[in-house]
């Protein structure tokens, strides 16, 4: 058996190795190639391949060559005016969404509302009014209880260098915050990213916090849950967070607020004044939170001191996180809603309810992820997965409880 001399002349013209054209095609594959990995952060050519537009067709459209297509997505040329609003035009865009043009960075640990984790290096991002806003992944996972895609990285040694970009601008253009403790944001998460490219990114953080963020133009929406009878309440906080911008507080859900406690309450809590227990290790939520605000005001109600009870400095940063520091033996009751109770198997002491808000701006209505998220709220389908929720109430989901002029003049 004789083997074959293969002739390679031959094959490589079979594959089109050898040939001018086989050697012109591949030369074009490879700056294809090249030019894919240098675009993968280009907002024109994710709105090119979500149209399924070739490069050809766009350029002719536009007026220039295939090549000058390719340089601007690629980074290395910026277009004139008129080409840019050609190209927006072609691909159903605005000029701004392709050529995203960010007037600043607020770096979380410096303006945020929350501090930098320690030697924390991994940041989600979205853009609020042109500035480019950054929060801790960390903050984001403390929701989830599962890791979260990170947007960008910081430098190793966390001095002054550049960031890791690890998402496209259009999809950081896609994103939107919305800051608040309700744990049920979590199932408008995963709705979001089943049906649409937006995104929502969850931040869990307390009502006062959230309003803080939003009045700093560091977030898009804010959910709140103070008590409904103070007289610093959701429509007070909407009405001080969206001072100068207007806009809406729309109604979410109403939940019930208690105390967590291990499966056969061996402590006997029954109300807020058995938490004076010596025996008891409380574990509060932290300040700003609606429902250390209920706590303290039935405290106040009953004359019993926040030092009388063991653990009221002791502070979880989120509901979900106060019901797993009972269910994991790190306290004996902890401030939380009832279906976080319920999700960790745990026995709830009712305290009281309380609606949970957003606080809408106005120029953040039209945004795409936020009218995604307000049109889901009228969904019969959503409702009805919320109203499965332990303790939640949702009648009046998407209705608007307020509306605030620019001017903070509020219209029932």
């Amino acid at each position: 058996m004789t083997s074959r001399k293969p002739n390679w002349a031959s094959e490589a013209a079979v594959h089109g190795l050898g040939s001018r054209k086989g050697m012109e095609t591949d030369r074009r594959k490879r700056e294809e190639s090249q030019g894919a990995l240098m675009a993968f952060d280009s907002p024109i050519r994710q709105k090119r391949l979500e149209k399924r537009l070739p490069q050809k067709e766009v350029a002719s459209r536009v007026g220039i060559t295939r090549q000058a297509l390719h340089s601007i997505e690629t980074g290395r040329y910026i277009p004139n005016t008129l080409v840019a609003i050609r190209l927006a035009r072609a691909l159903g865009s605005r000029v701004e969404e392709i050529f995203p043009c960010w007037e600043g960075i607020d770096l979380p640990s410096l303006s945020g509302p929350f501090p930098q984790e320690e030697g924390g290096r991994r940041l989600v991002l979205a853009d609020v009014r042109g500035r480019l806003i950054p929060y801790p992944v960390e903050r984001l996972e403390e929701g989830s209880g599962a890791f979260v895609a990170a947007d960008a990285l910081l430098p190793d040694d966390r001095k002054e260098g550049p960031w890791t970009l690890l998402s496209s601008a259009s999809a950081i253009q896609r994103s939107a915050f919305l800051l608040g403790c309700d744990p049920g944001i979590g199932l408008l998460v995963e709705r979001i990213a089943a049906v649409s490219r937006d995104r929502l990114r969850w931040v869990p953080c307390a009502s006062e916090k959230a309003a803080a963020a939003l009045r700093a133009g560091q977030t898009h929406l804010a959910g709140c849950h103070l008590p409904g009878g103070e007289a610093r309440n959701n429509v007070a906080l909407a009405r001080e967070a969206l001072q100068g911008v207007g806009g809406i507080l729309v109604r979410f859900a109403q939940w019930e607020e208690g105390i967590a406690v291990p499966r056969g309450n061996p402590l006997g809590v029954r109300s807020v004044g058995d938490l004076t227990n010596p025996r008891l290790r409380f574990l509060n939520r932290d300040v700003g939170a609606g429902s250390r605000t209920l706590l303290d005001d039935l405290l106040r109600k009953q004359g019993v001191p926040g030092n009388a009870i063991q653990g009221y400095q002791r502070t979880a940063r989120s509901p979900v996180s106060a019901a797993r520091a009972v269910a994991g033996g790190a306290a004996d009751a902890a401030l939380t809603n009832r279906a976080c109770a319920h999700a960790q198997g745990l026995e709830f002491v009712p305290l009281g309810t309380s609606d949970f808000d957003w606080i809408v701006p106005q120029d953040q209505v039209d945004h795409p992820t936020v009218a995604l998220l307000l049109d889901l709220l009228s969904d019969s389908r959503m409702r009805a997965e919320f109203a499965a929720l332990p303790g939640y109430e949702v009648s009046r989901m998407g209705t608007v409880a307020a509306r605030f002029a620019r001017e903070s003049e509020s219209v029932s």
